[in-house]
């Protein structure tokens, strides 16, 4: 992108990528300009805490048991794992997390299809975590307006997790999923001629709108190809803007801030993973034409 844009009041002012960044709304659009090379990584003291590969499951519908057991205390509900199988996985003999997207379908709806949200408790609380997981997106896939994958949220004792989403307050406390947003509602997307681009979706105190920022990772998914998505996140210094977001694609470090507030309230850490699959967006202006298919597999969360 070339065209010159006016610098919002987002509290997540400077970012460091390779190329460039983009930070989004439905009615603003910051671009950013490159910027040195990135510093060191989050993730030099942590230690894992979950890692889940699905080998050793029984192909078939995801048992709210297996799942617990492997990912962390979640949902027990069956109705809370609809649509979502264990499936060989093509690459070798192991077996991926395969989430059934319905055509017609978005995260409001009801039944099979509607996709899944299922927040599991960390083991602990913490100022620095990082999560990784491998992602494909079964072709041919509509990318339609976009949805939602999985990342951390943080809240306060007595918050609830899912406070910091959906428009939710973020006095005490902020989430950080993945979204793709497709070209279907988004302007800067159909810009840069794609069908799609990743972003994290940032729910923190300031920001740009009712709803999350959109902060751009520069990059897009294929249909049928394994992507590797990482990200971390160290919590700011309360009353300072000194958090780090920083964010790799299959490899590559693609964004970097060191000015992020996630926190106003002492009391908030990183305390719950966000396993989140669902096209939305809150109306059937999300949803796509077909059935469609995504695949997790290799989730590995560290913290410290």
């Amino acid at each position: 992108m070339t065209h010159a844009l006016t610098r919002t009041s987002l509290t997540l002012a400077t970012v460091i990528m390779a190329a460039t960044a983009v930070f989004a709304s439905s009615a603003t659009t910051e671009v950013a300009q490159a910027a040195p090379a990135p510093t060191a990584a989050t993730a030099n003291s942590q230690r894992t805490i979950i890692t889940a590969d699905f080998d050793g499951t029984k192909r078939g519908a995801v048992d709210p048991k297996s799942f617990n057991k492997l990912v962390g205390p979640t949902n027990k509900n069956k109705g809370a794992f609809a649509g979502m199988t264990y499936r060989q996985d093509y690459r070798g003999s192991g077996n991926v997390v395969r989430h059934k997207l319905e055509g017609g379908k978005f995260i409001a709806s009801k039944g099979e299809g509607r996709g899944n949200v299922l927040m599991v408790k960390l083991p602990g609380s913490y100022d620095s975590a990082c999560m990784s997981y491998d992602v494909r997106f079964a072709a041919p896939f509509d990318f339609s307006a976009g949805g939602k994958l999985p990342g951390f949220v943080g809240v306060a004792p007595g918050t609830k997790p899912q406070t910091p989403e959906g428009g939710g307050s973020t006095a005490h406390g902020w989430s950080g999923r993945l979204m793709w947003l497709g070209a279907k509602m988004w302007k800067f997307v159909r810009d840069a001629k794609r069908s799609n681009m990743v972003v994290t979706y940032l729910y923190h105190p300031g920001q740009n709108r009712e709803f999350g920022d959109n902060v751009s990772w520069g990059s897009s998914f294929t249909p049928g190809v394994w992507h590797h998505v990482r990200q971390c996140h160290v919590m700011n210094t309360v009353g300072k803007a000194d958090g780090v977001l920083q964010t790799w694609f299959d490899g590559t470090l693609v964004m970097e801030s060191d000015k992020v507030v996630y926190r106003t309230d002492p009391k908030v850490h990183i305390t719950h993973f966000d396993w989140s699959v669902f096209r939305g967006g809150n109306s059937a202006t999300w949803a796509g034409a077909k059935n469609a298919y995504v695949d997790l597999d290799n989730l590995k969360i560290t913290a410290g």
